[in-house]
């Protein structure tokens, strides 16, 4: 990891006038700026130029780096990368270049940003508390290479709580680490006082919202998925069933996106709600409708553009039977939705990530097999 120590950091660098060659004295954010000194870098130390890290030392001197980096950016090359620069005629300093750059503060990484689904009260709001206002946390790769995809994230928990540790935050660092950007979505639940079809709707806008936004994240639009565990796995499973193309005359742009998550991932998914052993009593009326009851039941509904979905789950799911993941698989299989199914012989409920567990850790590396397969890891674009 390049960064300098603060005292460093805070020297200031006089930037060169504009149409003045840029240097080993230039920042390495006015080199990485210039397409001619970025290739410049790229032919002659590669290894740095190409770095995901390099961002934590824009502002510092391509001299000062050497510092840290000895053994590559010797005196020799330095020499050789200043001729290079000053040989080239586009390696110049610019208006934008001379702008001072915001000095980085390294605990930025250290903090998470949450937003709102909707700017102002959400859809079938009950009050102003904080489990009325649905939300996405971001966990971004930062200085870790980035794949252009994203993943909403829903914890599980009955629909009456939320893990958003163990099936939020771990998940989402999890995702970041590999090169996925991932949303932490906070649904409204039904010890709040929301029942059925309100989760779906809160699912719903949380995949618009991150497609709407895609170009601010460096997120491809048609590489957004979600994963889900137990509740937040059906959930996942109802988004993927029962999506929409968008409203192209909403007057908000977010409701203009499509629902449709491209890829899921279902961790031990409650699909039939009365197979599982715990109670959900009154996410729909007890007399419910029939269509009602079909809409809870995501099995019925997968289609043949649902999106292709890998599931996990163990035979000793003391909640929720394995028997969930092989009716959704059976009813991927017969639309012709691509699918993987993985059951480990043993685990309980809520396993989460699995890394406590030497059996339940390898799903984790057959998810990211599964997502590599599918082009959603792979292809960095930073």
């Amino acid at each position: 990891m390049l960064a300098a120590p603060a005292s460093v950091a805070a020297q200031d660098h006089a930037p060169p006038a504009a149409g003045q060659s840029l240097s080993v004295d230039s920042t390495m954010g006015e080199l990485l700026d210039n397409p001619a000194s970025r290739a410049v870098l790229e032919r002659e130390v590669p290894v740095i130029a190409k770095s995901p890290q390099i961002s934590a030392a824009r502002d510092i001197s391509l001299r000062m780096v050497a510092q840290y980096a000895p053994a590559i950016l010797t005196a020799e090359k330095m020499a050789l990368i200043d001729a290079a620069l000053a040989a080239d005629p586009a390696a110049v300093a610019t208006e934008k270049a001379r702008a001072p750059a915001r000095p980085r503060d390294a605990r930025e990484a250290l903090s998470l940003q949450t937003i709102p689904l909707w700017p102002g009260k959400a859809p079938g709001s009950l009050g102003d508390r904080p489990m009325d206002m649905p939300t996405l946390t971001i966990v971004k790769p930062d200085e870790a290479p980035s794949f252009g995809s994203a993943v909403v994230v829903a914890p599980g928990g009955g629909y009456v709580g939320l893990a958003t540790g163990m099936e939020g935050r771990q998940v989402a660092d999890w995702f970041a680490a590999n090169g996925v950007t991932a949303f932490i979505l906070s649904y409204r639940l039904l010890s709040s006082g929301y029942g059925h079809p309100t989760q779906l709707t809160d699912a719903e806008r949380a995949l618009r919202w991150v497609r709407s936004h895609a170009s601010e994240y460096g997120i491809d639009p048609n590489r957004i998925g979600m994963i889900g565990f137990s509740a937040g796995g059906h959930l996942t499973a109802m988004a993927s069933t029962q999506f929409d193309a968008g409203n192209p005359s909403s007057d908000d742009p977010v409701e203009q996106a499509s629902s449709r998550p491209d890829f899921a991932v279902l961790g031990y998914a409650a699909i039939d709600l009365p197979s599982n052993r715990w109670q959900s009593n009154g996410f729909i009326p007890k007399h419910a409708a029939p269509e009602t009851r079909a809409q809870v039941a995501p099995a019925r509904n997968v289609r043949a553009d649902t999106p292709p979905t890998f599931l996990v789950h163990t035979t000793t799911d003391e909640l929720v039977p394995a028997t969930n993941a092989t009716l959704y698989y059976d009813a991927l299989v017969k639309a012709g939705v691509p699918a993987e199914l993985h059951i480990f012989a043993n685990g309980r409920h809520g396993l989460g990530l699995g890394q406590s567990e030497d059996a339940l850790s390898a799903w984790p590396m057959l998810l990211r097999n599964w997502l590599k397969d599918r082009g959603i890891i792979g292809s960095a674009t930073n």
